[in-house]
Parts: structure tokens; C-alpha cells; sequence
């Protein structure tokens, strides 16, 4: 299992799920909404990248807000199945949609003013070499937003789903697939973000932890989760008996709010001084 196993999942079946309204309206869907509402741009912004950029949510959201600014969007991300959603849907011509990963931005150094990217760098091969890319492409006195999971994001909730997934994969798999994802600490993506841009002198660094219980019933948890989760099963081979088993699973979770979502998200800020 490797990043062409997520590339090929996401292009192929998460494109498609991903534009549900229940992804886009509720858990990690509302929370990008809110990290992206608190996003100003100002009059020195005029190139702006959203690096994961998937099927162009980012876009649908700030393209509205800022509709009469002269600024250049790039929306990067490695998934076609993805950026083919993309490009048939944001049809203003301000936005220009390329193949890439946060390990490889096909932008020229030093041409960003502004970099924004929500709920993907936990998926990369090296959170370390996706920052470097970063700093390489981001103009001196540039900024980056970034909205990303923590590492203790879900952990009771997933503990369910791993219950599941040991009836249909191997110690080893399960290893494999909870590899896929970077869980990192605010301290450790502090350190990590040290390593490229200068804190003491020229950047200043912001970073939040967001914690909410989430409450929905089990059709709406199952459709977030097999929206952005389909990778980590994906050496399921029965994965409609997968859901039922999981169905069953989490609806003994369930209370009278309903059944609860442990969010946890570092809101990333860096801006010069």
C-alpha cells in the first residue's frame, strides 16, 4: 500500500463521493467551511494555490468571496478523477487546475502570495518535504493557511472502525493503512515548519488545535467516512459487507444526540513579520 493506492482510490471512487452533500455540509466538510470563511485575503494577494485542492471545494467557496479581485488561482492535486470534477465545475476563468503533489508543486519558485490548503497534508509520503516545497514556492513576504488533522483526531471513533477492519484484514494491512495517514502534534509540525522558515526573525507561526464533538446519526458518519476513508480499505475485498459490519458497529455507540465524532484539527497559520 503506497501513494499510488490512495491516488488511484481518490481519482477513481473518492471523486465521485467527495461531492455528496454530506461531505461538503457536515464534520470535516463544515469545519473546512469555517477554517476558509476566516481566510483574508489582501490587496498583495493576487496568486493564490491551494495545494490538495481535490474537486475544487476551496474554490466554490472563496472564488464567491472575492469575486472582483484580479487574483490568479492554482488549484494543485495529484488525483485526475478529482481535478476532472474540478475544472467541469469552476468555470471561473481566474482558476487554472494542475497535476501535482504537496512533494512536487509544478509552480515556479517564489511566485505564491498566498498558500491554502485544507485537510491534505496529513496524506503526504513526507510532511517535511511538503513544507520545503512550500517555502520554495511562496514569495517572500507570502502567507500560508493550512487546516490539517491532529493526531488524536477521531481516536474513539476510529477504534470502531479498526474493531471492523480486523475481521477483514491482517494485523499487517491494518499497520499499513493507518500509516497512510500523518498524525502529528502542534508541537510537532511546529518543529518541522522551524526547520524552513526562520520563526525568530522573519515569520510569525500560528497554530490552533480544534476540538468539537460531532453528533450524527450512522448514514451520515458512513457517507463522510466513505468519502475520505475509501483508501484505507482498500485492500477490503467485500467492502459492501465492510459498511454493513461497520453500520452495525457504530450504531451501539449511539446516544441521544447521536452518534459522536471527536474532531481534532491544528489550524495552521504563517504570515511574515
Amino acid at each position: 500500500m503506497d501513494k499510488r493506492i490512495i491516488i488511484e482510490n481518490y481519482s477513481v471512487q473518492n471523486s465521485i463521493t467527495y461531492e455528496n452533500d454530506t461531505n461538503k455540509n457536515f464534520l470535516y466538510g463544515q469545519a473546512t467551511k469555517e477554517f476558509v470563511k476566516k481566510i483574508k485575503l489582501n490587496n498583495k494577494d493576487n496568486v493564490i494555490a491551494d495545494i490538495g485542492c481535490g474537486t475544487g471545494f476551496v474554490f466554490e467557496l472563496i472564488t464567491k468571496k472575492y469575486q472582483k479581485n484580479n487574483i490568479n488561482f492554482y488549484g494543485i492535486d495529484p488525483a485526475k478523477g478529482m481535478l476532472k470534477i474540478a475544472k467541469k465545475k469552476i468555470k471561473d476563468k481566474r482558476v487554472k487546475f494542475i497535476d501535482g503533489t504537496f512533494e512536487k508543486i509544478n509552480l515556479k519558485n517564489n511566485t505564491i502570495d498566498k498558500v491554502i490548503s485544507t485537510l491534505a497534508l496529513h496524506w503526504v509520503a513526507s510532511i517535511d518535504k511538503s513544507i520545503k516545497e512550500l517555502k520554495r514556492i511562496l514569495k517572500n513576504n507570502g502567507s500560508i493557511d493550512i487546516l490539517m488533522i491532529e493526531k488524536n483526531d477521531g481516536k474513539n471513533f476510529k477504534k470502531i472502525v479498526f474493531k471492523v477492519m480486523k475481521k477483514f484484514l491482517t494485523n499487517k494491512q491494518i499497520f499499513n493503512a493507518a500509516k497512510l495517514i500523518n498524525r502529528i502534534t502542534k508541537n510537532e509540525i511546529k518543529k518541522k515548519f522551524e526547520k524552513y522558515f526562520n520563526l525568530e526573525s522573519n515569520y510569525k507561526l500560528s497554530i490552533k488545535i480544534k476540538k468539537k464533538i460531532i453528533y450524527g446519526n450512522c448514514d451520515d458518519h458512513l457517507k463522510w467516512w466513505s468519502a475520505r476513508s475509501q483508501q484505507v480499505i482498500s485492500e477490503i475485498k467485500n467492502k459492501k459487507l465492510f459498511i454493513n459490519n461497520l453500520r452495525k458497529e457504530l450504531n451501539k455507540f449511539k446516544t441521544k444526540k447521536g452518534i459522536p465524532f471527536d474532531l481534532s484539527l491544528l489550524e495552521i497559520r504563517l504570515t511574515k513579520k
